[in-house]
């Protein structure tokens, strides 16, 4: 067994002292080396962070992002005095959604050009297909995030509507423990090769009174490799670290639904925040029958009710706006590029 990777237990203990002390304030703690009078902290090689926030990134947009309104489910369509459409979850190409809206506006978010393209809906070029890219907030397109354009008119989805407030949930009850482990360090601030790995974790983060997850607690990684991903390579400026890509798997077990979330071509960015966490973002393409599965035959006409949407619509625009994993004998694409952000504290990951 190995806690956080490499590195004496001594130099462990020492750097859990002094990162302890800074993360909760404290003074006059000693964190300097043993030898030399130093006061200079050492390098911290290893670095165990458990996710305390986590959910879909939420562009910024200029005016009204759906004029036409979000989508409706079957209660929408009752309260309206309307028969809802037929709607099969299990089979959904069976009917059909002409109403489903799609998110058509432009936005920015801080994300990645995941494949190297600068897409657009009118332009397509050879081997993708047609869809339309988010920016930056310095202005730099290409940025892949076409899951939000499938979901980003669905109410539910929007920033603490249910969706939102289930997931961050789950990240702290123990029922999505989500788990990264920056290596090979040897800077606080600059570094041309660090790696970063994520693990899911069957334990619950330990949580204070009011509820927040308190820092360097140890936890384990999940016993199946399956949940262990491969390792990113990355750099560091100026504290941000990007590293990817890499292939991860997440545990998901909320409320009427348990799957995966599995990531392919995956990148993690985080950046460090002033009291010792981390904030960031994970992204990559999920496959579109999984994310399907997730919230169509197993949320079912429930959570579709819930968030107010319909299985069919959701199914087709899945398949609309997926831009993964081009298949040239049918023009078509089976995967989705997503994007999740997070927070993450300070956490010693045990690995068996």
């Amino acid at each position: 067994m190995r806690i956080g990777g490499r590195g004496s237990l001594r130099r462990t203990w020492l750097t859990r002292t002094c990162a302890a002390s800074l993360f909760l304030g404290a003074s006059g703690v000693g964190c300097g080396s043993s030898g030399g009078g130093s006061d200079a902290a050492p390098i911290q090689a290893v670095r165990g962070y458990v996710v305390s926030s986590f959910g879909y990134v939420y562009p910024e947009h200029a005016g009204d992002t759906c004029p036409g309104g979000f989508n409706r489910g079957a209660i929408e369509m009752r309260l309206d005095g309307e028969t809802p459409i037929p709607d099969d979850c299990n089979e959904p190409q069976v009917h059909s959604d002409p109403g489903f809206k799609t998110l058509q506006a432009s936005g920015d978010f801080p994300g990645m050009d995941l494949d190297g393209l600068s897409s657009s809906v009118s332009a397509p070029l050879a081997g993708e297909c047609p869809h339309e890219d988010f920016s930056s907030p310095g202005g730099d397109g290409g940025l892949d995030y076409q899951l939000w354009r499938a979901i980003g008119c669905v109410r539910g989805f929007q920033q603490g509507e249910i969706a939102d407030i289930v997931v961050g949930g789950a990240v702290r009850d123990g029922s999505m423990t989500i788990l990264l482990e920056v290596s090979d360090m040897d800077a606080e601030l600059d570094d041309e090769q660090v790696s970063v790995r994520v693990f899911a974790s069957t334990e619950k983060p330990p949580t204070g009174s009011d509820g927040e997850g308190l820092p360097f607690a140890t936890l384990t990684v999940h016993a199946d490799p399956r949940y262990h991903s491969t390792t990113g390579a990355g750099s560091m400026s100026d504290g941000v670290i990007v590293a990817g890509p890499m292939d991860l798997r997440l545990r998901l077990n909320i409320q009427i639904v348990e799957g995966d979330l599995t990531f392919s071509n995956a990148y993690v960015r985080m950046e460090p925040m002033a009291d010792g966490s981390v904030s960031g973002v994970i992204l990559g393409y999920q496959a579109i029958d999984e994310v399907y599965e997730i919230f169509g035959r197993q949320a079912g006409q429930a959570g579709a009710e819930a968030l107010s949407y319909t299985c069919t619509g959701l199914w087709s625009a899945l398949q609309s706006q997926a831009d993964g994993e081009y298949d040239p004998r049918t023009g078509m694409c089976s995967s989705i590029s997503v994007a999740y952000r997070f927070t993450a504290i300070p956490a010693f990951v045990v690995q068996q």
